[in-house]
């Protein structure tokens, strides 16, 4: 599978205290028409909230730090998933002592401060579909 895009506009912006990660990126795409982009972001989070897949489960196994972590760097992509913008992103969290921790963003990840990059792809948008090997929605 191979996509092709034409660079759009790049957004900067900043998630508001206590916004939620995944729901705010997702808000501003849906929010300006974005089908299609690539988001980086760094910052801090009030409380972490991610996951990680078991490759041998097929399943997602949720994470949740309750505590103060800066975020070291976050990754990800805007594509289209049951006809709307779906939010598939990485991040790794640093802690007082310097040790790390990442994996899926996951809903419940409150920002502390977050500056965001979402470069928009223009071109028709990957479109997400169960893979029954993996058990994941992944780019058809």
């Amino acid at each position: 599978m191979h996509y092709t895009f034409t660079p759009g506009p790049t957004h900067l912006f900043r998630l508001a205290a206590g916004a939620d990660i995944a729901g705010g990126l997702l808000d501003f795409a849906t929010a300006n028409g974005i089908e299609a982009a690539w988001v980086s972001y760094l910052g801090a989070v009030r409380r972490a909230a991610f996951r990680y897949y078991d490759q041998e489960a097929l399943e997602y196994r949720d994470l949740v730090m309750d505590q103060h972590l800066e975020v070291l760097i976050g990754t990800g992509n805007i594509s289209m998933l049951d006809g709307a913008p779906f939010l598939h992103s990485h991040a790794v969290f640093g802690d007082d002592r310097g040790a790390a921790f990442g994996g899926h963003i996951a809903p419940g990840c409150e920002v502390f401060s977050l500056e965001v990059r979402m470069e928009v792809l223009e071109g028709d948008p990957p479109v997400r579909r169960f893979d029954a090997a993996t058990g994941l929605g992944l780019w058809s």
